[in-house]
């Protein structure tokens, strides 16, 4: 698995996109299974940076890393989203009015993120391209990948 095509321009801009789509949708998934609007929808870019980073590492001592990718990309835009939100929503959680350990068992079974959803990205993707597309310019495209090579220099 290299991480260096996995941070190329074009693969920072579709990575980044499936990203935003699986934690925006997770979001709207978590306010309608808990009835509870405290969720903000947007992701943190470095943060979303970073843990695709580690996502990567973590595929990358696999010999199927490669095509474990899109699923663990998805489950963990999933569980980013889910950790925001139980960290907007920790007195509701604390209450017990909010119920966490269902939704974790879900997306760790792989039945949290269902077929519509799936269907409501891939209608979505081109769109998702295209807001991506006019944040990663060739000059941060540049700054990330110098981060990420100094990153594994100190590793």
């Amino acid at each position: 698995m290299n991480l260096e095509r996995h941070f190329s321009k074009n693969n920072i801009i579709e990575n980044l996109a499936k990203y935003d789509m699986y934690y925006q949708i997770s979001i709207g998934k978590l306010i309608n299974i808990t009835k509870n609007n405290n969720a903000s929808t947007q992701i943190e870019f470095q943060y979303a940076l970073g843990s695709i980073y580690e996502l990567l590492k973590d595929l990358q001592t696999l010999d199927n890393g490669e095509e474990l990718f899109e699923d663990e990309l998805r489950k963990q835009a999933v569980m980013d989203a889910t950790q925001n939100f139980i960290n907007e929503n920790l007195q509701a959680v604390k209450e017990s009015k909010i119920e966490i350990e269902p939704i974790i068992n879900d997306i760790n079974d792989g039945f949290f993120f269902n077929r519509t959803m799936i269907e409501i990205c891939q209608s979505n993707h081109s769109k998702q391209l295209e807001k991506w597309g006019e944040i990663i310019t060739d000059e941060v495209a540049t700054a990330i990948m110098q981060s990420l090579i100094q990153l594994e220099e100190n590793n």
